[in-house]
């Protein structure tokens, strides 16, 4: 028997889907923007030139 104040769920609604709902937001497009190597990363000074990764 249910306890005083809890209602009893019904078997036939929706239980524990509600937050199962996916965002549907479109893919991005633009390349990420590289991330800082080294020293530059961690230190304070400001940062130079930014050489791209080898590949």
């Amino acid at each position: 028997m249910a306890k005083a104040g809890m209602r009893r769920p019904d078997p036939k609604e929706p239980h524990g889907t509600e937050s199962n709902k996916r965002q549907n937001f479109p893919r991005n497009e633009v390349t990420p923007v590289p991330e800082i190597q080294g020293k530059a990363k961690t230190g304070t000074a400001k940062a130079g030139k930014q050489h791209k990764p080898l590949e």
